[in-house]
């Protein structure tokens, strides 16, 4: 029996460390299986913030990408999907310098087909399957204002570098993809001042190889509120692809002869999403393996399973249940045969692995690599498991959902009766999800001592269409009162301290905790903001092309009067009600930011500070918007919890 020291929260030690979370939290993403080889890769960070390609040998890994390259691209500012692999088994990718290259694998040889353009940015690359030609989404910057900057869908000729533009006229595409064949192709596409998670346009056209170009372009779905997105194309060159019905996001199919579409309505599936729908476009979550079968990511209640659907059938099961997936987002599913896929998913106790699930067999199904630390890595008793919990808005009504970490630590407890501080994380997006998979920067504060919750305040995914769509014309009241309700909450049943609620997020979850501090001054005893949003109006009228209309649709209740809106994004900005935040404020952010502008920060922090407040800021040169580099998560981490200690801490 281990005897444990009696410490106060906070004053734990941990072997979780600012080093561990910077550089062993695993990024491993977008598996990709060759049709031909069945070589399997992923994308994966090599732990400096380089993102590399691995080429996956049995359970072992080998880096195969020339260290003088690193995978990405900044198209719509957070990347489209940047790696697929050529009819020939070579693989295309996006360099992070906006250049594009193709890796000859058996030599690790990087050819470049475009060189660095400052202009223009290329990624979602979609090769034909008979001729040297690559789809792809072009973004040209040589007006760089959001409404200057344009994207196309284009056909790149591997061979001499040449470039044609092939559909134009959308502000937006995302997703481009030839059927089998190349005979046809499909799209998604949408226009200024619309949102692509309600009025994306699932497009089709007729491919012509010889004069490169579409015809016959028609409307599939979309463009009428129901939140088409994410298609795909059958193994038999069925359509697949996904729309809001009722409250869910359900499957579609159209049969390979074409049609209309037939929803995949099997008992039971009402209750979950299949397919999302984010800032994303690499979102790729199921996937055809035959004709018959799909492996699917199915989201309930924030929380993911996979499931294998049988159309011929008409039903479904889950599928590799004791794998211990609970959290699978993004470009996440690849297909491996008619019988099994290429997962990547993380668990309460496992960062981001890559599985192999078979979908006859569960017993077949295993893990193939796990990328960064997980539990196991820990000793026994060190790391928190989440609680699903969800409370009632004491505002309106409905519910409020999250992940509740407490403290815990092999070698550690508190006194008896001892009640530990809480931080609240809220989430980017804000249409996005916090997951209950591994997570290292939990696990450094609950190891120490730390109640952590992360919140999925309304307008999160997962939780069906109303709660998503819940925000529009809320953002700044609803999202706040729901972190104001989880810290009341959690305090009045005796979870959690009295006085000692800590609130934090990055990006919109930075607007979250500023609004919070703002509204509630009283509920919280500090604050963390990253990259975070402090005034909307300016945001609305100097970020990217991408958010450019997201904000007004957020503030804006629906058919408020043009001479109304400035007062409401004043109002809705925690740089005009500074005076209120009574809670000292560390502020974090990067200077080359190209979604909340440095000045954002800068500005909050002189009103704070001229008006006696506690506040702090720091500023990382040359970082972006993500904060991603390990040095600054590294720094962020140490710097938080110092913030933590001084604030929270206190008896």
């Amino acid at each position: 029996m281990t005897i444990k020291l009696v410490a106060p929260h906070g004053d734990w030690k941990s072997p979780i460390s600012a080093e561990s979370v910077a550089s062993g939290s695993g990024a491993v993403a977008a598996p990709r299986v060759c049709n031909v080889t069945g070589r399997t890769y992923v994308l994966d960070d090599d732990g400096t913030g380089r993102m590399t390609i691995m080429e996956l040998c049995g359970n072992s890994a080998v880096d195969i990408l020339p260290k003088d390259h690193s995978v990405g691209n900044t198209i719509y500012e957070y990347g489209v999907t940047a790696l697929n692999i050529l009819p020939d088994g070579c693989l295309i990718f996006s360099d992070k310098n906006n250049a594009v290259g193709i890796l000859d694998p058996n030599t690790c040889h990087v050819t470049i087909v475009l060189e660095e353009n400052p202009t223009l940015r290329y990624g979602a690359f979609e090769a034909h399957k008979s001729s040297p030609w690559v789809l792809a989404i072009q973004e040209d910057h040589t007006i760089d204002t959001p409404y200057g900057v344009q994207n196309y869908v284009v056909a790149i000729h591997i061979e001499n570098g040449d470039v044609k533009r092939v559909i134009t006229g959308a502000d937006f595409y995302f997703q481009p993809q030839f059927n089998s064949d190349g005979t046809r192709l499909v799209w998604l596409e949408w226009d200024h001042p619309e949102l692509l998670f309600e009025m994306s346009r699932l497009c089709g056209a007729d491919w012509d190889n010889s004069s490169i170009a579409i015809k016959n372009k028609h409307l599939i779905s979309g463009g009428n509120s129901d939140g088409t997105c994410e298609p795909h194309w059958g193994t038999d060159d069925a359509l697949y692809f996904s729309r809001e019905k009722d409250d869910r996001r359900q499957l579609f199919r159209i049969p390979p002869g074409g049609g209309e579409p037939v929803h995949i309505n099997f008992p039971g599936l009402e209750k979950f999403d299949i397919g999302e729908a984010t800032m994303l476009e690499a979102s790729r979550t199921y996937v055809s393996l035959s004709s018959r079968h799909l492996l699917a990511t199915a989201t309930s209640q924030g929380i993911s399973c996979l499931i294998c659907i049988d159309i011929k059938e008409r039903q479904w099961r889950f599928v590799a249940q004791d794998q211990g997936i609970t959290a699978l987002r993004s470009d996440c599913v690849a297909r491996a045969n008619e019988f099994s896929g290429i997962v990547v998913g993380r668990g309460p106790t496992l960062a981001a692995s890559v599985f192999k699930i078979d979908v006859q067999d569960d017993r077949k199904s295993r893990l193939i690599r796990t990328s960064g630390l997980s539990a196991s890595d820990y000793p026994r008793g060190l790391v928190s498991l989440p609680e699903s919990i969800t409370i009632q808005s004491r505002s309106e009504p409905r519910e409020v959902h999250g992940f509740l970490y407490m403290p815990r630590n092999n070698k550690y407890m508190a006194a008896p009766g001892a009640l530990p501080p809480l931080v609240i994380q809220s989430h980017g997006g804000p249409t996005s999800l916090s997951s209950n998979g591994f997570n290292l920067q939990t696990q450094y504060f609950t190891s120490r001592g730390y109640a952590y919750l992360l919140v999925n305040y309304v307008g999160s995914i997962g939780y069906g269409r109303e709660y998503r769509r819940h925000l529009y014309g809320r953002w700044g009241i609803s999202d706040a009162s729901d972190v104001a309700d989880f810290a009341t909450h959690l305090v009045r049943t005796g979870r959690v301290r009295t006085g000692a609620v800590g609130i934090t997020g990055g990006s919109a979850g930075g607007y979250n905790t500023l609004q919070a501090l703002t509204r509630y001054p009283t509920i919280f005893a500090a604050g963390v903001c990253l990259c975070g949003i402090s005034d909307v109006a300016q945001l609305d009228s100097t970020t990217h092309k991408l958010e450019s209309d997201y904000t007004t649709a957020l503030v804006l209740p629906k058919g408020t009067p043009k001479e109304e809106a400035p007062r409401i994004f004043r109002e809705r900005s925690a740089l005009y009600h500074a005076g209120r935040i009574e809670a000292p404020l560390l502020l974090i952010h990067g200077t080359a930011d190209p979604v909340v502008p440095i000045a954002q920060a800068r500005q909050l922090y002189d009103i704070v500070k001229g008006k006696g407040g506690n506040v702090k800021l720091i500023e990382f040169p040359g970082e972006g918007h993500m904060l991603g580099k390990p040095d600054t998560v590294r720094s962020c981490t140490a710097e938080t919890e110092l913030w933590w200690r001084k604030t929270l801490l206190k008896l």
